[in-house]
């Protein structure tokens, strides 16, 4: 159960990071792209929340403690994504949008903070991956 809960999650997050977000970029303006993954992305930080808190859960309960550990940290990240990040980067590109040159950099740097904990939260799970896999 566990290995299904963390190969779930680890699914999402690559296919919203490597197919979601690029096609997006590729098929629709920028103005447009920005809507749709405003939409998006709660959703998507909602998704990954659930599933490691449910792996979480689960682990806890079979005395997983390392794994337990690694997935306290990818439903941290998930949380600190969509109720902290995500709100920031919006109203810093849309300040952005409205001529605020510094809002640019504050974009910039929110953004990339949240791409380091999706691809932090994308390592653990594929350490929690080889880890349960193995035995």
């Amino acid at each position: 159960m566990l290995l299904l809960f963390i190969v779930s999650t680890l699914s999402i997050m690559l296919f919203y990071s490597f197919l979601i977000t690029v096609n997006v970029h590729k098929t629709l303006d920028k103005e447009n792209a920005g809507k749709l993954l405003r939409v998006l992305f709660p959703s998507y930080f909602l998704t990954t929340a659930i599933l490691s808190l449910l792996a979480l859960a689960y682990s806890l309960s079979i005395d997983k403690i390392f794994d337990t550990v690694l997935l306290s940290l990818v439903f941290l990240g998930s949380i600190i994504s969509r109720q902290y990040l995500v709100p920031k980067i919006n109203k810093e590109r849309d300040l952005q949008i409205s001529g605020k040159t510094d809002s640019k950099k504050n974009f910039a740097k929110l953004h990339g903070f949240s791409v380091l904990i999706n691809l932090v939260q994308v390592i653990l799970l594929f350490i929690l991956l080889i880890k349960n896999l193995s035995g």
